[in-house]
Formats: structure tokens, C-alpha cells, sequence
């Protein structure tokens, strides 16, 4: 007897399964030849976790109404969290653009919701407020951006927002599915809401169903929300749902705080219980009974009255004893406890005693800094979230690229602070360059000063090399303003010289009332060269300024006009010996002329500023610190230093009265020669 007698079906049934191994086996082997592909698992939360969350949401409700309560009562958890609202939106919102020229009608889109953002009329900043109050309260915020959807043709759905609302936290859950997975449990039609099914696919309508990943509790009734519509943000303990409310680490502290209010009230305002009672021994109650009406009695006629207790002394067993009902605040120690809790709950906030009004607070200028400095740090965190989390999404669901919101800091020394960041960083460049770096902006165009930054490159020059480029570039510029000086005067001469005629003749002085003719004149014609272009040349230079102190009527004599004995004559010897020395100076490098700056220098004149050198070569004029110094030189250099001394002349005195601008400044061994002559 075979088992197909009776089970005729079974070999049918056998063969059609292996026909259909055989194909699935073939389909594989064609996706391996098409190549491989695979998905990792996508894991919800954790069942312990899921099922917390599950049967938390049956009080979830209840106990976050619970903690708004302690949040709203509590004046110590109140205060603090009033303070970071009020210093998070104190100036307000902003607009910036982030590009150049920025379309003003994406910020029009916007700009009517900032006043009336819902049917409440509610403007941007209170449902904001309302917002951050939520997220430090219960650390779970919810934004609602109501959309309307529209079929532009084609089943295409477009939206725009009409209505911006802040949701309660304790009627909004996670809609997850039994794994514990959102936007999987599920999907609703975007333009029928109450359509609402528990698999994906087209709604009745004929439009993409779009998975849900909120559910808000309204009348008794669930409203599935999507993705995109509801705006939620943790700050204590993000997590992959909700947060976990601050409220609930101080719960005992607040609590507390509860009770001694209560304990408060009741101590000064109910007080149905008397203090305190005496507890009194006797043997004769009834005496004592008598005796307390008797000084009750004569205490309302007197208040003065002065009782008189007489107490049994026969078997020595009488006493008193005072038994209190309450204690003082001082006795409970009241004012230091409430203080320490105060302080304990405002630090899990960031708020410091200073922003509460706590007179102890205010120890000395390094606390209250430090205070406010904690404050500030907490301020720019919330605001942080704003920005990065906040704006951004509301920006989005509006289609605004062109510009952001912004919430301006609070503490008005943030702007002194980024002025002396900039300062520092253009401080340690100068450094760099001082040190031989080459220093360049780090951005080619323009750049906002508070954000300038540098790029350092190159190598290190040694201190010696940049301090001896440094002089020899003073050196230069020293050349440089002697020979202007020396240029200026022989071209004065020069000019006295084309001026008029012969050596010899000495101008005599302007009348009164005539003015001398000035420095540079025209060249005069050929047959007025004589003694009126001398009487110019003296009248405008004095004869002690002149080169070689007038005795060579302005010529400069060769070698045909020097005589033995005089000053023009030069020493072989000290002529040898000043060629040699500028030859060695030539072959170590220093430039001409710069030896009167390095004797100065080695003579304790720091910074010395030549003015003039006369025009025989013999002084020269220069400055240190505001006082003036004449110099005798040498073929060596510098000879001697002293202090210049300034007089007048008659000349220069009656020049002076025709040109009040002009002076005539000469040392002593000037004044002799002009007193000799």
C-alpha cells in the first residue's frame, strides 16, 4: 500500500513546489549575475525602551500638565527661566542677506507672519517665546506649520504655509509602530486628512499617501502630522522622541519649596494651634486655676502689673515646664536652606544669582563677571538652537534663500569683544612681519574688518640683518635730507648770484620803507651786472651765510684762487687719511655720509635729526629730543658737540622787520667773525 492511495493529491502538490524551488532558484542566480545588493536592518527602538514609551504615553499627558504646573508656580524655577526667554529675544529678530543682492519678495513671504503668524493674532517672537519656554520647562517644543496643499496639474501637490502655531507638548506623541519605528505606523492623503490607512499607497483621491511621524490629541481625536509640518527640538537630553524635562532632576527641590511656602503661610497667616503650651505640676489645680484669673484680671487693669506666684514647697515636687509648638526661622535654619536650594535649582538652568536679584550675589567686580559671563554663555547656546535648528526650517518651508533670521546678541560687550579679537590678530601679524614673514589677507576681495584674517608664509629674518636694514635705510633717508639741505642752499645762492655783479661790494642797507628784493630773482640784463646785483645779493643774504663767509664774492675758488694759510687750505695728511677711511667704509658697505649719524649715535644721541651743515663743511646743525646742538667737523668726522646758541644780527634784524618770517640763525664763532668785520 503506497502513501499516493491515499493522499492522491500529494504528488501533484510535491511536484509543484519543486517547479517552484527551481524557479526562485533561478531568479537568484540571475540577480547574482545582475550583482549583488543588500540592506542593512533598520532597527526602531529598543523593546525595553519602546515599551516605556509606550505605556508613557497613557500619562505622558498628565504628568507633563504636572510639571508645567511646578514650572509656572514655583518662583524659583519661574524666575530663571524667564530670565533666559526675556535675554534670548531682548533686541529682537533680524533679517541678514546671504548673498549679494538679495530678493526682497522671498522676505515679503515672511514679513506678514512676523505681527500675525495665527488665528490668535500672535506675532513671531511670542509664539517664540512660548517656544523656549517649552524647551527649558519640559525639553520637548513644538512648532505646527499648517500647509495648504494644491494640485497644480499631473497629481503634482504644492504647498504654503498659512498658519504657524506652538503645540502643547502633553498632546503630542511619536506615532511609532510596534517595532518602534516612525513614519511607519501611518500614512495620510495630503489633501484628505481624515483619509488615514495603515499601509503605504495612493489615498481615494488618487494622491501618494505620505507617512505620518506625529499624532496631536484634539477633541477626543487624533490628527496625524507630517514630517515636514511640525518642527520639534530637545535641548537637555536629546533623544530619538522625547526629551527629559529638567523639572524632574530638581522634582524633590521643587517640591520642597513647595512646603515651605506652605509652611510659611500657614505660620503667619492660618495659625489655628497657639505656639506654645506651659505644662505645670501641682498637687492643687484648682489654685493654680484661680490664680491665673486673678493675674489675667489685674493685668487688664494694669498692664504694668507685676504677678506674684506663690508655689508649694511641702513635698518639693512642683514644676513648670514651657512646651513649644513651632519653632522660629532661625531655630530651622529657614532663610540658609531656602537659599541653597534657591541656587541649586537656577544652576541647572546656567542662571546666576545676579540675574536674580540676590543682594549676595554682588561680592566683588571678578564674581559678578564671572556671573555674567556664564549668563551670556547660556543666552548664545539657545540662541545657537535657534539658529541652526529653528530658522532654518521655518525659512525652508517658506522658500527663502536669500536671506536668514538672526537673533542678536544680548550683551553689549560681545561687539567690544570681537573689536579686540580683531586687534589681536592684526597685533600678531605686525609681529610676523616685524619677524620677516610675509603677511597677506587670507581672502583676495573684500573683507568686513571684524573678520579679517591673516596667512603667514616665507621664513624667519634674523633681529641683527632687519636692525641693520633698518638703519641703513634711516641712514638714506638722513643722506637724503642733508643733500636736499645742502641742494637748497647752494641753489639760494646761486640765485643771490644771478642776482648781480662783482666781489667786493658790499650793498648797503634799504631805506626805510623799502622792501629788499627777493631771494631768486629774474636774471637781470647783461649790462646790470655790476655792484646793483651785489647790492641785492647782500640784501637778501647776510654776508655771514654766504659761502665762504663773502670773502670769495660767491665764486668757488680753484686752485689758482687758494693761498697758503687760509682755511680752504687742506692738510695732505688728514686728506690721505679721510680717502683711506671712506675707501674702507665703501668696502664694508656703509654709504657715504653716514658717518656723522653713527658718531652721533656713539656719542649717546639716539635719534638725532640733521637740519643744516654750513657751506664750508665745518658745522653742522642738528636736533636730539627737542634741543638743538652744533657740531664741529672734521676730516675725521665729529669733533666736538655743544649747545647751539641763536642771535641776531642788524641785518638780520632789519630783514626781519621787512619779512617777519625770516631769521637768521648763527653759532658764536658766526657772531665773532661778524663783529670782527
Amino acid at each position: 500500500m503506497k502513501l499516493g492511495d491515499y493522499l492522491p493529491e500529494v504528488p501533484r502538490i510535491a511536484q509543484q513546489m519543486s517547479d517552484l524551488n527551481s524557479q526562485i532558484n533561478m531568479l537568484q542566480m540571475m540577480q547574482k549575475s545582475a550583482g549583488d545588493t543588500g540592506t542593512a536592518p533598520t532597527m526602531g527602538l529598543d523593546h525595553v525602551v519602546n515599551t516605556w514609551v509606550r505605556h508613557q504615553m497613557a500619562y505622558r499627558q498628565q504628568m507633563v500638565q504636572d510639571i508645567q504646573t511646578i514650572a509656572y508656580s514655583v518662583e524659583e524655577i519661574r524666575a530663571p527661566l524667564n530670565h533666559i526667554t526675556g535675554e534670548v529675544f531682548r533686541r529682537g529678530l533680524e533679517w541678514h542677506p546671504t548673498v549679494e543682492n538679495p530678493d526682497e519678495e522671498q522676505k515679503e513671504r515672511l514679513l506678514k507672519f512676523m505681527t500675525d503668524a495665527n488665528v490668535f493674532d500672535q506675532s513671531m517672537e511670542e509664539l517664540l517665546r512660548q517656544f523656549h519656554f517649552d524647551l527649558n520647562s519640559i525639553d520637548d517644543a513644538f512648532i505646527y506649520l499648517a500647509k495648504e496643499y494644491k494640485d497644480v496639474g499631473n497629481k503634482e501637490i504644492k504647498s504654503k504655509v498659512i498658519e504657524i502655531r506652538r503645540l502643547n507638548p502633553a498632546l503630542v506623541e511619536f506615532d511609532l509602530d510596534a517595532a518602534g519605528l516612525p513614519k511607519n505606523a501611518h500614512w495620510i492623503c495630503p489633501l484628505d486628512r481624515t483619509d488615514v490607512a495603515e499601509e503605504p499607497g495612493n489615498s481615494k483621491k488618487g494622491y501618494k499617501r505620505i507617512p505620518a511621524m506625529y499624532k496631536y490629541y484634539h477633541r477626543n481625536q487624533h490628527l496625524y502630522l507630517a514630517d515636514n509640518e511640525v518642527i520639534h527640538l530637545t535641548k537637555y537630553a536629546p533623544s530619538e522622541t522625547y526629551g527629559w524635562s529638567p523639572v524632574l532632576t530638581i522634582f524633590e527641590k521643587a517640591l520642597t519649596l513647595i512646603g515651605m511656602d506652605k509652611n510659611l503661610y500657614r505660620y503667619f497667616f492660618e495659625r489655628k494651634m497657639p505656639s506654645s503650651m506651659l505644662m505645670v505640676t501641682t498637687d492643687d489645680p484648682e489654685s493654680l486655676r484661680r490664680e491665673r484669673d486673678h493675674i489675667a484680671a489685674q493685668t487688664r487693669v494694669d498692664p504694668n502689673y507685676i504677678p506674684m506666684v506663690a508655689v508649694s514647697a511641702r513635698n518639693n515636687r512642683g514644676r513648670v515646664d514651657m512646651v513649644r509648638l513651632f519653632h522660629t526661622l532661625q531655630e530651622m535654619d529657614y532663610l540658609p536652606v531656602r537659599e541653597e536650594i534657591r541656587e541649586r535649582v537656577a544652576a541647572m538652568w546656567g542662571v546666576s544669582p545676579a540675574w536674580q536679584g540676590a543682594p549676595d550675589a554682588f561680592g566683588g567686580l571678578s564674581q559678578q563677571t564671572t556671573q555674567l559671563t556664564v549668563m551670556s554663555r547660556v543666552v548664545e547656546g539657545d540662541q545657537r538652537l535657534f539658529h541652526e535648528k529653528v530658522f532654518p526650517l521655518i525659512l525652508q518651508a517658506f522658500g527663502i534663500t536669500d536671506w536668514k533670521l538672526m537673533l542678536p546678541n544680548p550683551e553689549e560687550k560681545a561687539e567690544n569683544t570681537k573689536l579686540a579679537m580683531a586687534q589681536q590678530r592684526i597685533s600678531i601679524a605686525t609681529q610676523y612681519l616685524n619677524m620677516g614673514f610675509d603677511v597677506k589677507l587670507k581672502s583676495s576681495g573684500d573683507v568686513d574688518m571684524m573678520e579679517a584674517e591673516f596667512l603667514v608664509a616665507g621664513e624667519a629674518v634674523p633681529q641683527a640683518q632687519m636692525q641693520g636694514e633698518q638703519q641703513a635705510i634711516g641712514l638714506q633717508q638722513a643722506e637724503m635730507q642733508l643733500q636736499q639741505a645742502i641742494q637748497q642752499q647752494e641753489m639760494q645762492e646761486q640765485q643771490a648770484m644771478m642776482g648781480g655783479g662783482g666781489p667786493g661790494e658790499e650793498g648797503g642797507e634799504p631805506e626805510e620803507g623799502e622792501m629788499p628784493p627777493e631771494e631768486g630773482g629774474e636774471e637781470g640784463e647783461e649790462g646790470e651786472e655790476g655792484g646793483e646785483g651785489m647790492q641785492l645779493m647782500e640784501k637778501s643774504i647776510p654776508k655771514s651765510q654766504r659761502k665762504f663767509k663773502g670773502r670769495m664774492g660767491g665764486i668757488t675758488p680753484d686752485h689758482t684762487d687758494k693761498a697758503g694759510g687760509t682755511e680752504e687750505e687742506r692738510d695732505p695728511e688728514e686728506y690721505a687719511e679721510a680717502r683711506t677711511k671712506a675707501a674702507e667704509e665703501r668696502d664694508m658697505g656703509i654709504k657715504k655720509g653716514s658717518t656723522w649719524i653713527g658718531d652721533l649715535i656713539s656719542r649717546g644721541y639716539s635719534a638725532p635729526l640733521i637740519k643744516e651743515v654750513t657751506p664750508d663743511g665745518t658745522q653742522m646743525w642738528f636736533s636730539q629730543d627737542g634741543i638743538d646742538y652744533v657740531a664741529k667737523l672734521g676730516a675725521l668726522g665729529i669733533a666736538d658737540i655743544e649747545k647751539a646758541t641763536f642771535t641776531r644780527t642788524k641785518s638780520t634784524e632789519d630783514n626781519k622787520k621787512q619779512k617777519p618770517q625770516e631769521t637768521s640763525i648763527m653759532n658764536d664763532d658766526d657772531e665773532n667773525d661778524d663783529e670782527t668785520r
